[in-house]
């Protein structure tokens, strides 16, 4: 039990790798997961009405026309016909776009679009600060378009019927319907992502703090005092996994507790069983760095090295388990190189127990059989990590066979 205290006591003695990896990077985790915006199922759509001004220099029935379909998108604000206050305007944000109809252009524009030449142009200034009024003076060109072509079309009708078939013809409208598709996001994919993104502070902070626990009990100076004394090395064994699966379980319990009090609202409607799945999905990852922080510990690497490992070795974990970008934006090589990593199988299963209307036993088994993938990895990690350690007892830096054999030399 004494040894179970002094393991917990090597971790808290490192506060700062603590907070920052397992509550900074979780509390990251959180402002990304917020920017996932779930497919609404019902909403209406409204465009804003910007404020323009149209100085009618022309006084024709096409400015006329101009200005009343603009109408139609915006509020319309009475300006003077004068260069300091329609400067003003713009530059005070009264007005979004100011349109100037010069004189004769109704004619010269009807003339020109009969003809086949360009259409002289309005003269057209925008605020500064919103993109609002290039739009306007895009649906005025629209609206034009639609002068000219019907003009063209009708070279003998009057002014005042081609500007009727315009008007009709601005007034169609293509009927829109929201179609909420089957791999649509939900609203339980923020806590799904959140779960995905986790997997580097899963890796950081596991692999730091269990690296540390056992490499403190893995100095020469300390394992030669442990093998001497009255702990059995199973024994002693026994109580540093003990410490440091009560570590990992830990910074687990921590970061999905985060997620699920930022984020439980979402979870509305996802069955229990749904829940429980992707908790045990990220438990099961969190058995990989345990066993690559025994790893380092067996190895006895130093504490710069550590952080290295749990840091480089946490992204790349992230990025081919598809947190930093969809794998299915990336090339075949890669979306196959991510089937090696153990992220990849968290994903999957993380996902599509979100996606889980019902848990029944064929719905479950897939992602069942990811997370003992998961934990396939882990276990080959461990028995590499046996390896190694029991190599390195037998070194002469351990004190072992090795050494025995340079003392006699």
């Amino acid at each position: 039990m004494q040894v179970f205290k002094t393991a917990l006591r090597v971790v808290l003695t490192h506060p700062v790798y603590v907070v920052v990896y397992v509550g900074f990077l979780s509390l990251l985790g959180l402002f990304v997961a917020m920017g996932v915006a779930p497919d609404t199922e019902e909403g209406s759509y409204e465009a804003a009405r910007e404020p323009f001004a149209v100085v009618d220099r022309d006084g024709s029935a096409l400015s006329e026309h101009l200005a009343a379909f603009l109408g139609e998108h915006g509020e319309r604000i009475e300006v003077a016909d004068d260069a300091f206050a329609m400067q003003d305007a713009v530059a005070k944000g009264q007005v979004k776009c100011v349109l100037v109809v010069p004189e004769g252009y109704e004619r010269a524009f009807l003339d020109a679009a009969r003809s086949g030449e360009d259409v002289p142009a309005v003269e057209v200034a925008y605020s500064y600060g919103t993109m609002a009024g290039t739009l306007l003076d895009q649906q005025a060109n629209q609206y034009l378009g639609l002068v000219r072509a019907e003009a063209a079309l009708e070279p003998d009708a009057s002014a005042a019927d081609v500007l009727a078939r315009a008007d009709d013809a601005a007034a169609q409208t293509a009927d829109v319907e929201t179609v909420r598709t089957q791999g649509g996001a939900i609203p339980a994919d923020r806590f799904a992502f959140y779960l995905m993104w986790c997997s580097y502070t899963l890796m950081a902070a596991i692999i730091v703090c269990v690296s540390l626990l056992m490499g403190a009990f893995n100095r020469t100076d300390v394992l030669r005092r442990t093998q001497v004394g009255p702990v059995g090395s199973v024994r002693l064994g026994l109580w540093k996994a003990a410490a440091s699966l009560l570590v990992t379980m830990a910074v687990c319990a921590v970061t999905c507790g985060i997620g699920l009090a930022a984020f439980g609202y979402t979870l509305e409607g996802v069955p229990a069983e749904a829940v429980a799945l992707m908790l045990a999905a990220a438990f099961a990852l969190a058995l990989v760095p345990l066993a690559v922080g025994f790893l380092l510990g067996q190895l006895g690497v130093g504490e710069a090295t550590t952080n290295a490992v749990g840091n480089i070795g946490g992204m790349v974990m992230a990025f081919m388990g598809g947190a930093w970008i969809s794998l299915d934006l990336l090339g075949a090589e890669i979306q196959t190189a991510a089937k090696f990593f153990p992220t990849y199988w968290y994903t999957q299963a993380v996902t599509e127990s979100a996606h889980l209307a019902e848990v029944t036993w064929e719905s479950a088994a897939p992602i069942l059989g990811n997370l003992g993938i998961i934990v396939l990895f882990a276990a080959a990690i461990f028995a590499v990590a046996l390896a190694a350690g029991r190599v390195r007892m037998r070194s002469a830096e351990a004190g072992g066979n090795a050494a025995a054999s340079l003392t006699g030399a």
